[in-house]
């Protein structure tokens, strides 16, 4: 809860379990003003429920159920599209292909420092390389 002095200068934000519903003294630390402050109880008002008349229940057909059911039940289930899955798996493909590219990139930026760590590892980055002149050569395959 939010308490502020009655001085206006300054708010506190206070744990409201920490005063007692017969109220607690309170001091500011800003102005050092002391004043009494009891939390109020807010009542909660209880709405009127809204009543329908009788008459008005017997306007409404006994067949608005059965109607409601039967549209609920003709509403078309939506089925996934052969074709959306695979888009789907060809987009797969195609960021893994990027991502991998990607990596042979980046394993190439940082050939000299990885060639101290991992010897050889200018024969790891060629492989990757044929590995995509592979990958190309398959992707001109496939449009051809």
């Amino acid at each position: 809860m939010i308490i502020a002095c009655p001085c206006g200068k300054k708010k506190f934000e206070v744990n409201s379990s920490l005063i007692p519903s017969e109220g607690k003294m309170l001091q500011c630390g800003t102005c050092s003003e002391k004043w009494f402050f009891k939390k109020e109880i807010k009542k909660e008002v209880k709405k009127p429920l809204v009543k329908i008349p009788k008459n008005i229940e017997k306007d409404i057909p006994d067949v608005t159920e059965d109607l409601i059911s039967e549209a609920e039940t003709t509403i078309p289930k939506v089925k996934k599209n052969k074709i959306n899955k695979k888009i789907n798996t060809l987009s797969f493909l195609v960021v893994v292909i990027i991502s991998f590219v990607a990596l042979v990139i980046l394993a190439d930026t940082f050939k000299n420092s990885l060639n101290l760590i991992i010897p050889g590892f200018d024969l790891i980055l060629n492989s990757l390389y044929e590995t995509i002149k592979d990958i190309m050569l398959f992707i001109e395959d496939l449009f051809k």
